[in-house]
């Protein structure tokens, strides 16, 4: 498996039920103009975003690499964003029982320009730290910037999530 190639497939993104992103767009400049799909992650709290999807056949069991591509209007101040894997493996993983997840987390500073898309990656090792997803599994990825911990995220204004892209490493 070469270092890098996409292994992960999105199939659905969903907000959970409380605490979680709201969609909206940001605008392009073009005229006229696109509008660009963003989640708004706030500031001052907590909160989720749930990828659904499936581990492909070509990922061989090393670690995960989740792209985050992300802008903001802000250019100062620190973001925490965290990532965090919950197998769903057939005939083996009960949906209606509560799961625990346990985040990987990132704390990055904005683009130089507002409106620029940063690309932030958090890292994970295979095993335990993303849950013990394999190939074919199905997994829900959470997504959260945790902007209730004022220590780490000092960034005012949104978070713009674009999209993630989940890589071997």
């Amino acid at each position: 498996m070469a270092s890098g190639q996409v292994v992960g497939l999105i199939y659905q993104v969903v907000p959970p039920a409380t605490g979680y992103a709201t969609p909206s767009r940001r605008a392009g400049g073009t005229s006229p103009s696109e509008n660009f799909p963003v989640w708004l992650f706030d500031p001052g709290t907590a909160e989720h975003l749930d990828f659904y999807g499936q581990m492909t056949g070509a990922y061989s069991g090393g670690g995960i690499t989740v792209q985050i591509k992300w802008s903001a209007d802000a250019t100062s101040g620190n973001c925490e964003w965290q990532a965090a894997f919950r197998r769903v493996a057939d005939d083996a993983e009960d949906v209606d029982v509560s799961h625990s997840y346990d985040f990987n987390n990132l704390i990055v500073t904005p683009a130089s320009v507002a409106g620029e898309v940063k690309y932030s990656a958090i890292t994970f090792t295979n095993g335990a730290d993303m849950d013990s997803v394999v190939a074919g599994d199905m997994f829900v990825l959470r997504i959260r910037r945790d902007a209730a911990d004022t220590t780490n995220d000092t960034m005012n204004g949104d978070a713009q999530l674009h999209y993630i892209v989940i890589q071997e490493t």
